[in-house]
């Protein structure tokens, strides 16, 4: 998620500069228009397809593999039942995604943190729809309780209140006094009337939702404000084309938003009067340079695009590396049962901790730790830096004994290595989410060679299947 607001605001603040570098001093209105809406939502939903198509997508053929693992046994894994599937089906020299009991407690205490940072998240944005919705009620209840004058197409809608003129949807607002004095030209009724025919009102809406979603985002402002302006220019040309005064109309402009108020989610007549305005409608335009500033965004936006939505994916780092390049040692105890210890690139066993943060934005992703080589925890780290899944190692005369795998604190699944001391009996065990055993295997020298009882429980510690093995031979169906 941090890593998506990065990019989001990057992206929205590289379209933006764009727009105010070629465009924004252009009378090329209708296509600014279309570029600032366009770029909101390529700002806004480029960054994001990774999150939506995955993080990690890529082609293997048959006889390839990830990271170690056939990608047979990957689809293999991917089809079958979630809780058959054991981190022991990969080979071990493959890390684990995974927790300590040590640091299980602190995890419980500090993931509380996210659920603090949502909610947060979560009534901002109620309050900023909130303050939406209330804003178009108020407009349409004050509309009915005001005086009206049929235009035709559009009404114009008298108000009691010192307001400016301004339209929304299909009607315009002014002063009932100025109106009925004649203070209220046409060039200022066509102003409005560009408005409601531009259908402008529905740009401010569609701006409006993105910021109860994206309130965070401070590159959302910059094209509110520039979308704004845009209308006014619009309209502005409108009226000039019409009636070709430019001094006259921009007397008028000036005489009827002095000392007048603005009403928010409006096309309000005096948003953005300035200097800058004005000049802007005696401008001439220029159909060349137009075009040549239109052109250069022929490439700028398909690069911006590679930037910002393209990853080169390398199979051997999907998410970054490590620290630290290690190298499987493997041990052999006997002819049935070896396990694996981790050197550095000059020979030595590695102890300490390695860490492996994400290329993009230098997020700590995964940490391993290692005692004279042997792996004794790794953790995953979600984007606030909590770690949410993690397994622990434990060692007994320099063998690896247990394995216990943990999600937020909450004990998932538990292997107990088929060591020679135990005449390479091991067992493997799976937990629900409220700590009860839901499966449990016993096997002889590996996992998928069953040997003893193989037993799933109900939710009620019952037992729901039984059955018992001899050296990977189904001998009794107990239940």
């Amino acid at each position: 998620m941090i890593a998506y607001i990065l990019n989001s605001t990057l992206c929205l603040l590289a379209l933006f500069l764009i727009y105010r570098l070629l465009l924004a001093n252009e009378k090329s209105y209708r296509f600014n228009r279309f570029y600032l809406l366009i770029a909101l939502v390529l700002g806004l939903s480029l960054p994001s397809l990774d999150f939506f198509m995955g993080t990690n997508q890529f082609i293997v053929g048959p006889s390839e593999n990830i990271a170690g693992i056939d990608a047979e046994k990957i689809t293999a894994i991917k089809q079958a039942p979630t809780i058959f599937v054991t981190g022991n089906i990969f080979p071990e020299n493959v890390e684990p995604l995974e927790f300590t009991a040590a640091e299980s407690a602190g995890t419980g205490t500090r993931f509380p943190m996210f659920t603090v940072l949502f909610f947060t998240y979560a009534l901002i944005s109620l309050i900023l729809f909130s303050r939406f919705i209330y804003g178009i009620y108020s407009i349409y209840s004050r509309a009915r309780k005001m005086d009206e004058v049929d235009l035709g197409r559009t009404k114009l809608k008298l108000s009691e209140r010192t307001v400016v003129p301004h339209s929304f949807m299909d009607a315009i607002f002014v002063n009932k006094h100025d109106f009925e004095e004649g203070m209220i030209s046409d060039q200022i009724l066509d102003h409005e009337i560009a408005h409601i025919n531009g259908k402008h009102t529905l740009d401010v809406f569609f701006v409006e939702l993105l910021k109860v979603i994206f309130w965070f985002n401070p590159a959302l402002y910059l094209f509110r404000r520039a979308i704004l302006i845009n209308h006014e220019f619009l309209a502005d040309e409108k009226v000039i084309d019409k009636y070709e005064d430019v001094n006259d109309y921009q007397n008028q402009l000036l005489k009827v938003t002095e000392n007048h108020a603005r009403v928010n989610f409006a096309s309000n007549l005096n948003f953005y009067l300035t200097k800058k305005r004005l000049l802007m409608m005696t401008k001439k335009r220029s159909f060349v340079r137009s075009s040549l500033k239109m052109a250069v965004l022929t490439p700028v936006l398909p690069l911006l695009i590679l930037m910002f939505n393209t990853r080169v994916i390398d199979k051997d780092h999907l998410l970054g590396t490590y620290e630290t390049e290690l190298f499987a040692d493997t041990v052999q105890v006997d002819e049935n049962f070896s396990y694996l210890k981790w050197k550095t690139e000059e020979g030595d066993f590695f102890h300490g901790s390695n860490k492996l943060f994400d290329p993009q934005t230098g997020i700590l992703k995964k940490e391993s730790i290692y005692h004279e080589g042997n792996l004794i925890a790794h953790k995953s780290y979600n984007d606030f830096g909590q770690v949410w899944f993690r397994t622990d190692y434990k060692y007994e005369n320099g063998l690896p004994i247990t394995k216990r795998t943990n999600i937020s604190g909450d004990l998932m699944s538990e292997f107990i290595y088929p060591v020679p001391d135990k005449e390479y009996r091991g067992v493997q065990r799976y937990y629900t989410a409220d700590g009860s055993l839901q499966y449990e295997a016993n096997f002889l020298s590996h996992s998928e060679n069953f040997h003893g009882l193989v037993t799933e429980f109900g939710t009620e510690g019952n037992i729901i299947e039984q059955e018992r093995y001899e050296n990977g031979e189904l001998i009794e169906k107990i239940k």
